[in-house]
Parts: C-alpha cells; sequence; structure tokens
C-alpha cells in the first residue's frame, strides 16, 4: 500500500500570503505613524494659534479698564474658542461657555499656576467623561489675573478610530493587487524551474540561489548512476561466483557418483575397493574445502563479520598456530616451513585473521618444489601517514563489497604490522599478478587437479586483508619464488 503524499504549499499561496501579510503590515504601521505624526502636528498647531489668541486677548484687556473687560471679551472675541477670565484669587469673573458665578475656584488649576508664575502658559488635558483633548492656554494679566482660553480637540485614538473605513477600504484594494502581483511573480519565478533540464543539471541557467540543489541533484544521480553500475557488476560477479561453483562441484560429484556406481554394482574387485574409497574421500574433502570457502567468501561479502567485536590478535601467535596446523601437508609436499619474527598486534577478527594465515601459508606449500622452502616473518614497521593513500589492488565495485573492522580508527595510526610469506616456488607472470585475487582464477589450470586447490584461497586472504583496513602486494620472480607482503595497522 502506497504511503500518503505529503500535502505541499502552493508557490502563489505562500508568495500572495507573505506579501499581503508583508503589505498590510506596512500599510498598518504607515498609517499609524503618519496619522499620529500628522494629529501631532495638528495639535502643535493649534496649541500655537490658542497661545496667540490667547495672548491678544491678554493685550487688550490690559489696555483696558478692569471693569470693561467681561463687555470686551464677550464683544471682541467671540467664536468657538472658550475664553475664561480669573480674578488674581481664583475667582471665575467670565466664561464663555459656563455661568461664571456657578464654578468653582479655578486657582488651582494646573495652567491657572503656570501662568501666574511664567506668565504665559499652554497644555493639554484628556477627558475621560468627553473622551476628548483639551487645550488650554494661559496668560497673566498686569492685575494678577489671568485669561485663559480652551478648545475640545479630537483624541488620538478618535482621530485614528475616524479613519478606520478608509483603511479598510485601502486594506481590500491592497489585497486584490497584492493578489495580483502575486500570480504575475509565480509565473515569472516558475518559468525557468519548469524549464529545468533535471538530466543535467549542472547546465541549467536557474537562479544562484538553486545552485546548491542542482549540485546535490547532480551528486545523487552521480551516485546513483555508480550505485547501478557496483550492482551490476556484483550481479556479473554473483552470477559467474555461482557458474564457477557450480562447475567446480560437478568434477567431484562425478567422481564420486561413478566410483560408487562402480562399487555398488560390484564391478570394483575386493582388492581395490579401498583404493576406489580413497578417491571417493579425496574427492569428498576437496567439496568440503569448496563449500568452506564459498561459505567463507559469503559471510564476507554479507558483511556478516560486522557483528564481531574487534579483539586484539597477535600475528605471530597466529602464525605459529597455521604453521602447526599445516605440518602435515607441508610434510606430504615435502615443503619446510619457518616462522620468524616478533610480538606484533592488531585489532580485528582472529578467525578472519587465521583464514588469511592459513591459506597464504597452505598456497605457499601447495605451489612449491619438493625440498623447497617457506618463510612467514611477522615485523612492524613506522611510516608517516600508514595507509593514508594506499592502492588497495581492487576495483570500486569490488571494494564497496567490503566493510570495515567495527569500531576501526587505524586508518591514522602511524605504525603497521608486516607480515610476510614467501616461498621458492615457481613465481607468478607479471601479466597475471592483478588477477590471482580472482576467484576460481588458476595459473596453470591444467595443474588444478594436482595441486587439489579450490581457487578461492587468494579471493579470501584479499577480502580478509581489505576487511582490516590493510594491504596486500606481491613480488615474484619467475623461477626463484613470490612473496605475498600483507601490511595492517599496528594496535598497543
Amino acid at each position: 500500500m502506497n504511503a500518503a503524499v505529503k500535502q505541499t504549499k502552493s508557490l502563489s499561496g505562500s508568495i500572495f500570503s507573505t506579501v499581503l501579510v508583508f503589505s498590510l503590515v506596512i500599510l498598518v504601521v504607515f498609517g499609524v505613524v503618519i496619522s499620529s505624526i500628522f494629529y501631532e502636528s495638528y495639535e502643535q498647531d493649534g496649541e500655537q494659534k490658542l497661545s496667540v489668541l490667547a495672548q491678544d486677548a491678554a493685550e487688550a484687556l490690559n489696555v483696558s479698564e478692569k471693569d470693561s473687560n467681561i463687555n470686551l471679551l464677550s464683544e471682541q472675541f467671540p467664536g468657538r474658542v472658550r475664553y475664561t477670565l480669573i480674578d488674581a484669587d481664583g475667582t471665575v469673573l467670565y466664561d464663555s461657555a459656563k455661568d461664571a458665578s456657578t464654578m468653582e475656584n479655578h486657582g488651582s488649576r494646573p495652567e491657572v499656576l503656570a501662568a501666574g508664575n511664567g506668565g504665559v502658559a499652554h497644555l493639554t488635558r484628556y477627558s475621560e467623561t468627553l473622551k476628548t483633548d483639551t487645550i488650554y492656554a494661559a496668560v497673566r494679566l498686569d492685575d494678577g489675573g489671568v485669561v485663559r482660553l480652551s478648545e475640545n480637540r479630537e483624541s488620538l485614538f478618535a482621530f485614528l478610530g475616524r479613519m478606520t473605513t478608509p483603511i479598510f477600504i485601502t486594506i481590500i484594494v491592497v489585497a486584490g493587487l497584492v493578489f495580483l502581483l502575486s500570480r504575475i511573480l509565480t509565473n515569472r519565478i516558475m518559468k525557468p524551474i519548469d524549464a529545468l533540464n533535471l538530466a543535467d543539471p549542472l547546465e541549467n541557467e536557474i537562479y544562484s540561489e538553486m545552485t546548491p540543489l542542482l549540485r546535490r541533484v547532480d551528486e545523487q544521480q552521480t551516485l546513483l548512476r555508480r550505485q547501478n553500475e557496483e550492482l551490476a557488476e556484483a550481479e556479473n560477479l554473483r552470477r559467474d561466483f555461482s557458474s564457477n561453483v557450480s562447475h567446480e562441484m560437478k568434477t567431484p560429484l562425478q567422481v564420486i557418483s561413478g566410483y560408487a556406481e562402480l562399487m555398488q554394482n560390484g564391478m570394483v574387485a575386493p582388492e581395490d575397493q579401498k583404493k576406489f574409497a580413497g578417491l571417493v574421500y579425496e574427492e569428498a574433502q576437496a567439496m568440503r574445502s569448496l563449500i568452506n570457502d564459498v561459505l567463507m567468501l559469503s559471510r564476507l561479502d554479507e558483511t556478516a563479520f560486522d557483528s564481531e567485536v574487534a579483539t586484539r590478535i597477535d600475528l605471530l601467535e597466529i602464525a605459529q598456530r597455521e604453521k602447526m596446523r599445516l605440518e602435515t601437508f607441508a610434510q606430504e609436499q615435502q615443503v619446510t616451513v619457518e616462522v620468524e619474527g616478533k610480538e606484533a598486534f592488531v585489532a580485528g577478527t582472529e578467525a578472519l585473521i587465521g583464514e588469511m594465515l592459513h591459506n597464504l601459508i597452505e598456497n605457499a606449500i601447495r605451489y612449491n618444489h619438493p625440498d623447497g622452502k617457506v618463510w612467514v616473518s611477522v615485523s612492524t614497521e613506522v611510516v608517516p601517514n600508514a595507509f593514508a593513500n594506499v592502492d588497495t589492488g581492487m576495483t570500486p565495485q569490488q571494494a564497496s563489497l567490503l566493510r570495515r573492522a567495527p569500531g576501526d580508527t587505524s586508518m591514522k595510526a602511524q605504525n603497521q604490522v608486516v607480515l610476510r610469506v614467501t616461498d621458492t616456488g615457481p613465481g607468478i607472470p607479471d601479466e597475471m599478478k592483478d588477477k590471482i585475487f580472482e576467484r576460481f582464477f588458476r595459473i596453470d589450470k591444467s595443474r588444478s587437479k594436482e595441486t587439489g586447490g579450490t581457487g578461492l584461497g587468494l579471493a579470501i586472504v584479499k577480502h580478509a586483508v581489505l576487511y582490516h583496513n590493510g594491504t596486500i602486494t606481491v613480488d615474484s620472480e619467475m623461477g626463484i619464488g613470490t612473496t605475498f607482503t600483507v601490511r595492517l595497522p599496528e594496535v598497543e
């Protein structure tokens, strides 16, 4: 059952919402700021005009008789501005908006006190009752009294409230324009994106911001192509391996089946039955060796050793142990094996290290001359940046099938353990040195039956060396012998 497709955002919708929110925020902020500035200018202008009127009224009152001041204010200064005449003791003598006799003493009013101290004062007070601002301008008269002018103005909040309708209409218009703009922008942005050629990502003429993405696409495509090639190579190796295994098993099975049939039908003389049984046993042992090697390679291919914890292994001890295991075989082949060196430790899987040494020593014995010799040496070397730029000798497809030993950090090691296995055999031709690690490859196919090897020993050796982050090289001289040199990271 296919997984549900994750919902994706619309580009035009994202552009529309982003631009709309941005535009509305700018519009509201700009409107509030401009309105506030306009209102502040309007207030200051009102205060200035009221102050001028208050000073004009004071000048007129100062040159007139005190008894005629009330008549002068009522006759000469009519209008929407409120005039209040206050005596020196705070008594209201005249008010253009109310009956002065009913008004309380204004001597404590802030504007009156300020005018009495400085001669001229103006201030603004907010009325919670009327929800308006009242501007006051007061001027002290020569007789100690105060003439006060006042005018009601809209508060800032009331002024902004009155702007709600035009702002709302503007928002609707802006939303419509933003919608059209987002459509146009989306089409322009998507045009080069729709024209992308993903088959060749780096050849597109596109926004510079998309370059990292296209590089990633190109890298992924390159990786996928390489992985496909590796998978195809691995499949070919698997197919060839299966074919070779089937071919290698066919011969001993035919021999075993043939001899068994002869013995079953009584066609083997009693004195020859032991001989035939021995032949059947030899072929069965050959099949067992082949099966063991195939299983070992399969485990390496499938990284079955990755789950094993790396241990500290003495390479010299393993070499001596494998020499003892092969002592009988060496005697049969009339070959002498010597192991020398000092303790040298590596981190890895003991079973693989043992298999590697066993196959190297066994091959040196098997492909040797009567009275031949095999020397196994273990030593250590100090080299700068060991394994930093080593040549594994494998194709990328083969190397990709391998894995590093668990928890290994030996690529930074400076010390390395060197294992050399030297024989006095016939040697390996130069043109075949790169092929001897291939599965089922034999230098002399005509002698394959005679030597009894499975053709998988060196393939296992190569895998085991690479698994432990090591290298293996071959030096050989025809008619003199061959030396296999393995280098592995040393551990304390």
